[in-house]
């Protein structure tokens, strides 16, 4: 596979961006780190991001089911992780769609329901980490940073949570107005537009299904926030670090991955957000008192817990990469 210049541009940046993470660590403290990983930690962590997936599947096959689609649990959840896989290495984590197409390929469904079942829980998604998020960030201006002193990073929040909000926008329009997609009709005349457009109206056809499952939808939201809490919890006693805050360390790493989520969106040319994704929470970590050398590799292992687990779906996103060549 030919890379672009602009993905090895990107890949080189992400890549000195961690050279720079490890010499400002100091590469022989983090290899101590490394060497004295608590595993049964570390095999919590796992066992608590595999419950993540399965309740994100649960919401993707509940809607389905509802649109009247005849599938499996284990079909659905094997192509919501070939969607994880995808967004571990795309920007934004947008390579989730993926799970969108493997579920038509797979099943015979039109892709404007799978489409439906894959947007509908993201916009509340979405909308828990900006909110979460921000309200993260006010707390580290508010009590720990010197506004003044942290300009750069303020900016790439501040882009963060912009992006997120119109993302979340434009997904929202695009699922339940359909004024919305009159006043997209301009986009009929673009190559493919017509194409576009007849998909977002056979979509929102089907976007009752996310009203009707509301309560569903949010309670599993909930149900994922905390157990993304608990996967980082345990990683920190992995890694051997308890943050200096006034309150419990589950609530803390519950606003903190939406904070790093927000600044995954800060305008660097990195691969999927490496390099850069580190950096932030090393540099958030620290600001806890947690020494650079734990905060890196605390970062590192959050990258590596979810690829070990969503490599579960690289059969199917290959299968669907070569059905596309």
């Amino acid at each position: 596979m030919k890379l672009s210049k602009s993905v090895i541009a990107e890949i080189v940046l992400s890549l000195l961006l961690m050279a720079a993470l490890f010499y400002f660590a100091d590469v022989g403290k983090v290899v101590s780190v490394i060497e004295k990983i608590e595993l049964k930690w570390l095999a919590l962590a796992l066992i608590f991001y595999f419950a993540i997936n399965l309740s994100m599947a649960v919401r993707v096959w509940a809607i389905l089911r509802d649109l009247g689609a005849k599938l499996s649990y284990r079909s659905t959840l094997m192509a919501h992780f070939s969607g994880m896989i995808a967004s571990d290495f795309t920007p934004a984590r947008s390579g989730y769609l993926t799970t969108a197409f493997v579920l038509s390929r797979n099943n015979g469904l039109p892709l404007e329901k799978t489409i439906v079942s894959i947007i509908g829980p993201q916009i509340f998604d979405f909308l828990l980490k900006v909110t979460a998020g921000a309200i993260a960030f006010w707390y580290l201006l508010t009590y720990v940073l010197d506004v003044n002193t942290e300009e750069s990073i303020l900016l790439a929040v501040i882009f963060g949570i912009f992006a997120i909000s119109t993302m979340v926008l434009v997904m929202f329009l695009s699922l339940f107005s359909p004024r919305f997609l009159r006043m997209m009709g301009f986009i009929k005349r673009l190559p493919f537009g017509k194409v576009v457009y007849e998909l977002v109206e056979n979509i929102q056809k089907n976007s009752h299904t996310i009203r009707r499952l509301f309560w569903l939808i949010m309670f599993l939201l909930g149900l994922t926030w905390l157990l993304k809490a608990l996967e980082w919890y345990f990683l920190s006693l992995a890694v051997g670090f308890t943050p200096d805050i006034p309150f419990a360390p589950i609530i803390f790493f519950a606003f903190l991955q939406p904070l790093v989520t927000i600044l995954q969106f800060a305008p660097l040319p990195t691969f999927a957000g490496a390099g850069f994704s580190e950096a932030a929470t090393v540099f958030v970590l620290l600001q806890f008192g947690v020494p650079v050398e734990q905060g890196l590799v605390f970062a590192l292992l959050t990258r590596f817990v979810m690829i070990a687990v969503d490599s579960l779906g690289v059969a199917e996103a290959v299968k669907l990469l070569r059905l596309e060549k």
